[in-house]
């Protein structure tokens, strides 16, 4: 893993600042390999709502949370890159005839902002293709463009600042994910390049869609329903169990509760969600059964939509990465009901990381490493 970074030199900070819970890595992007090298990387747990659908609301409670996790991991890079993701994101793919960067600028701001004189949107966009126009037969730019709102920018940028750490780029998760996932291997043995595959990302409040095609993003649905609601009917049933099995006077218990010293959090990987495991329980099946109708749902229309408009082969393998893809047996229910094949993400070939990282965390925090001429 020795091999020198990117022509920066040195390492980088990047945190996916998307969801309740930032997930920072310290590493680089290596441009003559096409290797992503990870040096460090935590999870920094934040209260809930700190950060509510990409928009900061306790800026105190991130930045102490922050220097604190730099601190403990002993991080020295300073150039920093976030990723962000929220309802406030708009991205759309637009043609446009083959004029000067300068002229296409204008014309992508104008597309996506309209008329309006809206100076508060921050827009950026690239050209992933080129097209001939059927009847002038001149040449034309595919785009692929979005807009954010300038608070945003200018609310992370100051986070970091007050950090004492330089902000280097503010990406966004669709973003990351299409220069993640360009070329390599997806767990030793699917080639992205060939193959048209479907990216899930269970988070807590939302989940994300990327239909993949030979390692190009099409399309990405993101959806306002997450896995929370399990966790918290699990910890429900677990807290009845507890209280049932305890014999202790009730006095005991309630010095316990006051010690902080109660039900500890569970963890997603204890919690098993296929289909014989939860039935004896009616309050946690009914919780799965609902998160899995809305995630079948969601997934059969995105595939069945990208599959028609953009004329792809059937989706050979969908993967799962984020906070839910921890539940237990979760790829193999999925896959039951989906009737197609499911797995967890767990390796890529162009990440190199220590051993006990687990990539799945870490997926939006990794493309963000990436940089692009």
């Amino acid at each position: 893993m020795g091999s020198p970074l990117g022509k920066f030199g040195g390492s980088n900070v990047s945190i996916d600042a998307s969801s309740s819970n930032l997930r920072l890595v310290v590493g680089g992007y290596n441009r003559k390999s096409g290797i992503v090298e990870i040096e460090k990387f935590t999870t920094i747990p934040l209260e809930p709502e700190t950060i509510a659908d990409g928009v900061v609301s306790d800026q105190f409670g991130v930045v102490m949370a922050l220097k604190n996790a730099l601190a403990k991991l002993d991080v020295t890079a300073k150039r920093t890159t976030v990723t962000v993701e929220g309802s406030y994101l708009h991205t759309r793919d637009l043609e446009f005839p083959a004029v000067r960067p300068e002229q296409l600028r204008d014309m992508v701001r104008y597309e996506i902002l309209g008329q309006s004189t809206n100076r508060d949107m921050v827009v950026e966009y690239m050209i992933f293709g080129k097209a001939m126009d059927e009847e002038t037969k001149q040449a034309k730019y595919k785009v692929r463009a979005t807009a954010i709102p300038k608070e945003v920018v200018t609310d992370f940028r100051d986070l970091l600042k007050t950090c004492n750490l330089t902000p280097d780029i503010l990406d966004v998760n669709p973003n990351a994910l299409r220069k993640l996932f360009r070329a390599g291997v997806i767990n030793g043995k699917t080639n992205l390049e060939s193959n048209t595959l479907l990216l899930i990302e269970l988070a807590s409040k939302t989940t994300n869609i990327t239909v993949l095609d030979n390692g190009f993003p099409v399309l990405t649905r993101r959806l306002q329903f997450g896995h929370s609601n399990i966790r918290q009917v699990a910890e429900t049933v677990k807290k009845i169990q507890t209280n049932a099995a305890d014999k202790t006077s009730i006095l005991t218990r309630r010095l316990q509760i006051v010690k902080g010293e109660g039900v500890k959090q569970l963890d997603i990987s204890d919690i098993d969600v296929w289909n014989e495991s939860v039935k004896d329980e009616p309050s946690l099946s009914s919780a799965v059964s609902a998160y899995f109708k809305s995630l079948t749902d969601a997934v059969s229309r995105t595939a069945q939509f990208s599959i028609s408009k953009y004329r792809l082969n059937s989706i050979s393998t969908c993967f799962l990465y984020g906070s839910g893809a921890k539940y237990r047996k979760i790829d193999k229910e999925l896959s039951r009901q989906l009737g197609t094949q499911v797995e967890k993400l767990e390796s890529l070939s162009t990440v190199a990381s220590p051993k006990d990282f687990d990539l799945s965390d870490y997926v939006n925090a990794c493309g963000a490493l990436i940089r692009e001429n």
